[in-house]
């Protein structure tokens, strides 16, 4: 299966050297150690992890409660990279699909309803090389989106607040991988744009209701894809969320996911 951006690469999708892909910190567990440990040996503006390690941060506190979704973006029509923050369609948001803002492929983030893109408004690249704790970048980013902590209306009974723990968890199985490679190694996508013909193909429940979105991971020719409820697309019975459940970390998840690409 070819990817969908094959021939319109981004700094998330470039093609990547063929053979084995090995980890530089194959020991650390969890997105907050290992986001430690990247921001020790890497410089923040030449890569996407701190756009990713923030953009998880806001799904694990958002995406349940508010149904704010972040999505990698390919332009997308504005000319821009990076990882927007959306509102799902449910119930209490409607159809309103208007990206709040988006985190640059850097991680400077821009809040597109007070301010617009390409403003760079909340510089946490500097920030981040300056030294500012990990709380703080975080804190800094959420005060910029101005997301506010409670929802208005609870959505209670929309789709994304009772399954929301599954598709969290994808996100951070995605995280981890973006955390020790670089986009050149392998891409990452989760927007329905650059899902929705593998979705169409692999997924035998392409048309339930408020279908759960999907991954998409690339390297090279390889491509896998996982569902937010946790079921990759393969051929066979495997559902990351049932063995996540069992007692696997979302570490040893995305080593599933490296090796399958590695093939």
């Amino acid at each position: 299966m070819k990817s969908p951006v094959r021939e319109n690469r981004t700094p998330g999708s470039v093609q990547g050297s063929s053979g084995n892909r090995r980890s530089y910190c194959d020991g650390i567990m969890d997105t907050t150690s290992l986001f430690e440990h990247w921001r020790a040996i890497k410089r923040p503006e030449r890569s996407w992890g701190l756009a990713w390690f923030l953009a998880s941060e806001f799904c694990r506190r958002f995406y349940a409660s508010h149904g704010i979704v972040p999505w990698v973006i390919d332009h997308e029509g504005l000319g821009y990279y990076g990882i927007t923050l959306n509102r799902l369609p449910c119930s209490v948001n409607g159809d309103n699909q208007e990206p709040l803002g988006r985190f640059t492929i850097g991680g400077d983030a821009e809040n597109w309803l007070t301010g617009g893109p390409g403003d760079h408004g909340c510089k946490l690249i500097e920030q981040c090389s300056l030294g500012a704790s990990t709380e703080a970048l975080i804190a800094s980013a959420i005060s910029h989106f101005r997301v506010p902590v409670i929802p208005s209306k609870t959505h209670v009974s929309c789709r994304h607040k009772r399954w929301g723990s599954s598709y969290e968890l994808c996100f951070e199985i995605a995280t981890l991988i973006a955390l020790r490679f670089e986009p050149e190694e392998i891409g990452i996508w989760n927007h329905p744009v650059h899902t929705k013909r593998a979705v169409s193909q692999l997924d035998p429940k392409k048309h339930i209701k408020d279908h759960p979105g999907a991954f998409l991971f690339t390297a090279g020719d390889s491509e896998v894809c996982l569902t937010g409820d946790g079921r990759l697309l393969v051929g066979c019975e495997l559902n990351f969320w049932s063995e996540y459940m069992s007692g696997k970390t979302a570490f040893e998840l995305s080593n599933l996911i490296v090796g399958r690409l590695n093939g």
